[in-house]
């Protein structure tokens, strides 16, 4: 009998990464869980800034009314932000992973996302001017 060798379809990453996923989770590598746990960070809040392209988890108290909660696991964490990620105008029809950089002095974990993934959004400067004449 002759055996097939089988070949990973993922790598690992030792360097920290996120993923979006379609379900409206954000997934975070080992390496970057590691960085959270070490950070002793459980709650974050999730900063956008539509004009790069850049998301950030930022570490907040538990008590923040806008914190998520870390789901912290052996290989990976999560947070469910299914919200934010509809907020941001995310639209890709897989899990879309990039890497990550953590900024110690802020607690935060960065990434960019590519924009080709991105809808785009009316401006809520404009969304909000017409609500208010309305």
């Amino acid at each position: 009998m002759a055996y097939e060798k089988f070949k990973r379809t993922a790598v690992r990453i030792e360097s920290p990464a996120l993923s979006l996923v379609p379900d409206g989770r954000i997934v975070l590598n080992a390496a970057a869980g590691r960085i959270l746990i070490e950070a002793r960070v459980k709650t974050v809040v999730l900063l956008w800034d539509e004009p790069t392209h850049r998301m950030a988890l930022k570490a907040t108290s538990k008590g923040d009314r806008d914190g998520y909660a870390v789901s912290l696991g052996d290989h990976s964490a999560s947070v469910r932000a299914k919200s934010f990620i509809t907020h941001i105008g995310w639209n890709a029809p897989r899990r879309e992973t990039m890497p990550a950089t953590w900024n110690q002095s802020e607690k935060m974990l960065e990434a960019m996302l590519p924009p080709g993934f991105l809808k785009a959004r009316p401006s809520s400067r404009g969304s909000a001017k017409a609500r208010a004449e309305t």
